[in-house]
């Protein structure tokens, strides 16, 4: 975050601003009793302390962007790394008893023939295959998941199953 924005450095630019326009009506009132050139130093006046506080604001406002700069940026959350976080090999090579009925009702509701479920290497993750193709379904949550072909981009250990 490099944001410049501070109170302090804007409060005094405003003030400087301010200040530059009273000197200024100041030598307007002043040229008609003490002539020009008295009033033309009060302008200057005006326009010197002005621009000093405007320029030390602006100082302020480049200052605060340097220290900004030192703040540690916020991690940005990467749900898909925790997911190939998770992939880890998977020690059972076999699919419980449990885990096919789940599958097996899943496919059943979306009017499915399984023909096989075969333990990925992954764990938490199964192959099945049904009319004549293959998914990869995702049982890391309670629900039955099968990936879809963007989620399977961003996972190639996954993707490579179906090649």
């Amino acid at each position: 975050m490099t944001s410049k924005n501070n109170v302090i450095a804007m409060t005094l630019q405003i003030v400087g601003g301010t200040l530059i326009a009273v000197y200024a009506f100041r030598a307007l009132a002043l040229i008609g009793e003490f002539g020009g050139g008295a009033a033309f130093d009060v302008f200057l006046q005006g326009v010197i302390f002005g621009m000093l506080l405007i320029g030390f604001g602006e100082v302020i406002k480049l200052m605060q962007g340097l220290f900004n700069q030192r703040e540690p940026e916020r991690p940005v959350e990467d749900v898909e790394k925790e997911r190939r976080a998770v992939l880890r090999q998977a020690e059972e090579h076999n699919v419980p008893l449990e885990t096919r009925n789940r599958i097996m009702d899943f496919y059943t509701k979306k009017n499915m023939i399984v023909d096989d479920i075969e333990p990925a290497p992954y764990e938490g993750y199964v192959i099945v295959h049904h009319d004549g193709q293959r998914d990869i379904v995702d049982l890391n949550n309670w629900e039955v998941e099968i990936l879809t072909e963007g989620q399977l981009n961003r996972n190639p250990e996954l993707k490579s199953l179906l090649e």
